[in-house]
């Protein structure tokens, strides 16, 4: 989400100032789940007799392949009241006469307990027969299953003892109406199981019930007779596989792991998948980071839970923060191309030890190729700083020449020195770049559609690693409606930013000066203010007086009791006895010496991994 902040007041931004908005609206929704899902007991005729695999069962040697042509690779052919499974010209065929069976074929044979599948298959003409791939399979009541269906939704199953278990299971849309599937694959390694569909991964699953077993053709009716036809699968070693494009994508840490700071890789989660992150006794935070390789795709949280299962966001939000009536949670977050949340959201809900599930989807079903965590650990309560990366776009003397720099980093830390020191906080190094002439030509006066090639320019000319990227600009002009002419802001601010990563399209805050009207203390004001907004504190209040932040000491400003003039909205004025002295507030124009942060919100910002202990002194 990004933030864009209001002008001071009586200035020509400070009449329509900006509330919380996104480059392109979107609207977080929970994944699309499946309804159906299949039950390994027919509720007619039984369908075949287990035949548990015995325990001198040779081990097939990989490549394996099968064109379903000739009945000696062994597949079992049958014939029941309900159903019959047989060789072909066209393949092997599973043929239903009834509704809700399954049935599994498996190869007389144990595979390597590491492989990569794939299959080809035509399923039938109900969009609720469904077909695909058993494996580690030990016996008809002990297996691994994955299965799609015309209707583009996908199960990953365990039936253990006969019970059937959903690993994982969703709609995705590019499935719909695919009665043919050219490339149903399953990527077995450990405990880790990634599957695929038309070369769209679908999901990444971790279970250690079967460690190893046999491969099987397995399907489902429904609704009632179908009938499916598997034409090709191909085995190999699990190291010789083909990776599909956008599956994978890694996201690239720009410094190693910091000191107070632990670094966890979570893979690929495919279009439909949970992450886990093992929180341990001590650990105070989580910047949690997952992407597409299509920066455009958008990413929805569905899910998100502590080690108790205690739901972290609220999915009932009314799009009101915080009216003391609701839970003091935030709605499902969502965002293109690049998710990144910021755990704890308030010390009511500090980390305790454990998992923490993360559930995301894609709303196109371009799959997440990659997740990783920064975790914050256990640090001895000493003074903290934050470093920052400087970028001047701006061609104001007052800021590029060598003396506006010593004043503007003087200025800043004066500031800081009031606002932050008496919790602890301080500003740390301060690296100053600047832009080339093509980039200023192109980025002084500049839109909200140009924030990400900002932000790339910046982290190509100065890195980021952990340290926090500001740019100073001239203008930036941000579009609060579609239609609506562009405004001038103060600043805008990613909440959470994506710190750390090179390939982070949120990565940096943005502060622009022409509003300042000269003013370097307003401006190192807001620079610490995108700064804090980067970190993940809110607005205490925003322009509606209707949204508040999550902390239950910050100060509200509520339209209901303070916007005297009527005009929807409320102003440093009218908010002089709530919090319009508070760094967070979403309008500029407090007196400086006055402008504080809570206790609530300072412990929020020193548990971030860009601040670090203090070097010490000689």
């Amino acid at each position: 989400m990004l933030v864009a902040c209001g002008a001071a007041a009586g200035r020509p931004a400070a009449n329509k100032p900006a509330p919380t908005v996104t480059r392109k609206p979107v609207v977080a929704t929970a994944t699309r789940r499946a309804t159906r899902m299949p039950s390994h007991t027919p509720t007619a005729t039984p369908t075949i007799t287990p035949q548990p695999t015995s325990t001198s069962t040779p081990v097939a040697l990989l490549p394996f392949t099968d064109d379903f042509k000739n009945a000696g690779s062994g597949l079992p052919e049958e014939t029941y009241q309900n159903l019959k499974s047989y060789y072909s010209s066209s393949g092997f065929k599973i043929d239903f006469f009834a509704a809700n069976l399954l049935q599994m074929a498996p190869y007389p044979r144990n595979f390597p307990a590491d492989f990569s599948a794939r299959l080809r298959l035509k399923l039938g003409t109900d969009l609720s027969t469904s077909a695909g791939l058993a494996f580690r399979v030990a016996d008809q009541d002990n297996y691994y299953a994955f299965l799609v269906n015309g209707g583009g939704d996908f199960w990953l199953l365990k039936l253990k003892n006969g019970n059937t278990e959903t690993l994982q299971s969703a709609e995705i849309e590019q499935l719909q109406s695919a009665f043919e599937i050219k490339d149903l694959r399953v990527d077995v390694q450990g405990s880790e199981f990634r599957v695929f569909a038309q070369d769209i991964l679908l999901t990444v699953v971790h279970d250690d019930t079967f460690a190893t077993g046999g491969v099987g053709l397995v399907g489902w009716s429904e609704q009632g007779a179908d009938s499916l036809r598997f034409t090709q699968l191909d085995v190999v070693e699990h190291a010789q596989r083909s990776v599909p494009a956008r599956s994978e994508c890694a996201l690239t840490l720009d410094d190693s792991a910091h000191p107070g700071t632990r670094q966890v890789r979570l893979g690929p989660l495919g279009a439909d998948g949970t992450a886990r992150v093992l929180i341990e006794p001590g650990d105070e935070s989580i910047l949690f980071i997952a992407r597409t390789a299509n920066r455009f795709e958008v990413i929805n949280l569905s899910a998100a839970t502590d080690p108790f299962g205690t739901e972290l966001y609220n999915r009932n939000y009314d799009g009101i923060q915080n009216d003391r009536a609701q839970p003091l949670q935030p709605a499902l977050p969502s965002d293109e191309g690049e998710l990144t949340l910021f755990l704890p959201l308030a010390p009511a809900q500090a980390l305790q030890a454990g998992s923490y599930e993360f559930s995301l989807s894609t709303e196109g079903g371009e799959p997440i190729c990659d997740a990783l965590a920064i975790v914050r650990i256990e640090t001895e309560p000493v003074p903290q700083v934050i470093d920052l990366n400087l970028w001047l776009v701006s061609a104001a003397p007052e800021l590029t020449t060598a003396a506006g720099r010593q004043r503007l980093e003087e200025t800043l830390r004066q500031t800081a020195h009031t606002i932050l020191e008496p919790h602890g906080l301080a500003i740390g190094a301060v690296h100053f770049g600047e832009a080339n002439a093509a980039q200023r030509m192109r980025l002084q006066r500049m839109s909200d559609s140009q924030y990400a090639e900002l932000c790339s320019a910046l982290k190509a000319d100065m890195g980021s690693g952990y340290k926090l990227n500001m740019a100073l600009v001239d203008e930036y002009r941000v579009q609060f409606s579609s239609g609506a002419t562009e405004e001038p802001v103060l600043g805008l601010a990613p909440q959470p930013g994506t710190a750390i990563i090179t390939e982070g399209q949120h990565s940096c805050a943005v502060v622009a000066w022409e509003l300042m009207d000269g003013d370097m203390q307003e401006l190192t004001a807001t620079i610490i203010h995108e700064s804090a907004h980067f970190l993940g504190l809110a607005h205490t209040t925003d322009e509606d007086g209707l949204s508040f932040d999550f902390l239950s000491d910050t100060p509200q400003c509520s339209a209901a009791s303070a916007d005297v003039d009527g005009n929807k909205n409320v102003g440093v004025d009218e908010c002089a006895l709530f919090d319009a002295n508070n760094l967070m507030f979403w309008q500029s124009g407090a007196q400086q010496a006055s402008v504080n942060l809570t206790a609530q919100q300072s412990w929020l910002l020193r548990r971030h991994p860009l601040f670090h202990p203090a070097p010490q002194t000689p």
